[in-house]
């Protein structure tokens, strides 16, 4: 095998092994590091051999240069790269549990948390639930809270999840759907959920006490749509159920209600229904 073809991190001549790579690129690696990091190396090394077994002992592998590098450079205790993406870190995984080896699935994990892999929450929520990550999983789950699930655009991720996580991934998000509309039917707007409102300053029936309910709905909508609640606000004041009900006015010249602590009991509304992300954060 001409010396050219080794990778140059890889060419110690005193190396017992060479793996080669899809590519024809040949990995001098001692034997023990392969035995001490990989299950999948440790059976196949420890099988009897011919006594003409060639010596170094040369292993085509079926892997890409860009996956079989980073994840023997992990085995073998080198400086890794940067991630550039989640492509990468799966197509480790992948090959990482090929050769039983569960140092470098942890150094992958120590990553999962990084802000690249988070920009993509369904992506790696799948990923730390498949290895019963518990922190990076939690963590995971907080941030697909920014993300309409069914609204087409994250099928095939969703259709990757096992049943078990896709089915805690849902009960995660409707639960804060839950106490989101709980709080928006409680004490916090107890004047506006009542059947019959009368003003406060004249004491008139209102004659259209359906205005906040109609808001109401849409802010319940709105969430249910992005169960995180940070850009709520944002999206109401462009609403015609938000200009309606906070310009009604009695007869008299009072308002229907009032905006400022209405808006101040809709913030509570969805500090309450998100609160379990600070615990688990």
């Amino acid at each position: 095998m001409a010396a050219s073809n080794y990778h140059p991190s890889f060419s110690d001549e005193n190396a017992d092994v060479v793996l080669q790579s899809v590519e024809g690129t040949s990995y001098r690696v001692h034997s023990l590091i392969l035995k001490t990091t990989s299950g999948f190396f440790r059976t196949m090394l420890s099988l009897p051999q011919p006594p003409d077994a060639k010596v170094p002992h040369e292993i085509p592998v079926g892997e890409k240069d860009s996956v079989m590098e980073r994840v023997l450079r992990m085995m073998c205790g080198l400086e890794i790269p940067r991630w550039a993406s989640l492509d990468e870190a799966e197509a480790a995984v992948e090959l990482i549990e090929k050769w039983d080896a569960p140092g470098p699935l942890s150094l992958i994990r120590t990553a999962a948390s990084s802000f690249l892999f988070i920009n993509e929450p369904l992506r790696l929520y799948g990923l730390t639930s498949r290895f019963g990550w518990q922190e990076e999983t939690t963590l995971a789950l907080i941030f697909t809270l920014r993300l309409e699930l069914l609204n087409g655009e994250h099928t095939e991720k969703l259709h990757r999840l096992s049943a078990s996580s896709l089915l805690t991934l849902v009960t995660f998000h409707e639960s804060f759907k839950a106490r989101f509309k709980e709080a928006m039917n409680g004490a916090l707007f107890a004047q506006g959920n009542q059947e019959v409102q009368i003003c406060l300053a004249c004491q008139r029936r209102l004659d259209n006490n359906s205005l906040w309910r109609l808001l109401k709905e849409k802010l319940i909508s709105d969430f249910n749509r992005r169960p995180l609640g940070d850009q709520l606000f944002m999206n109401m004041w462009g609403w015609p159920e938000a200009t309606a009900c906070f310009g009604a006015k009695c007869i008299c010249g009072r308002a229907y209600y009032d905006q400022n602590g209405t808006v101040n009991n809709i913030n509570e509304a969805i500090k309450l229904a998100i609160a379990p992300v600070a615990t688990l954060s």
